[in-house]
């Protein structure tokens, strides 16, 4: 691996380090930019949970060796009621919805809170095509 010019690191929720990097800083903010319109979070999320539910370093090894990826450091797993694919909100775990309306099918991640409580989150919608379209 060569060193570039402008390189970023941050740390998931779930504790997870994903490291961006560029030659230049245009290609740094294409890059984050076609990250964002490929629905990369929801990726990086399902990977960190493929990871959580591998049981050994051997698993763990063994889905970096699929994707080309070297394993710097696994989160340590997840309590088993946790569901690692549902985004989080305030409230807490958001919970799936899906529907037929007028303009077609529709899904969601919808805010765990009371339907009419004053600060609900607003809801989170899955276009079709992304990693999270169930």
């Amino acid at each position: 691996m060569t060193e570039k010019n402008v390189t970023v690191t941050v740390k998931t929720k779930l504790g997870s380090l994903v490291t961006l990097r560029a030659d230049e800083p245009q290609e740094f903010a294409d890059r984050v930019d076609a990250a964002a319109t490929a629905g990369f979070g929801i990726a990086v999320t399902a990977f960190e949970g493929l990871i959580n539910e591998s049981s050994t370093p051997a698993a763990v090894d063994a889905v970096a060796q699929a994707l080309g990826a070297t394993v710097i450091a696994a989160p340590a797993p997840l309590a088993p009621a946790a569901d690692v694919f549902s985004p989080t909100c305030k409230h807490g775990v958001k919970k799936h919805k899906a529907g037929q309306g007028a303009k077609g099918p529709w899904q969601a991640w919808m805010c765990p809170s009371p339907k009419g409580t004053v600060d609900q989150c607003q809801p989170q919608w899955i276009r079709q095509g992304e990693p999270g379209w169930k």
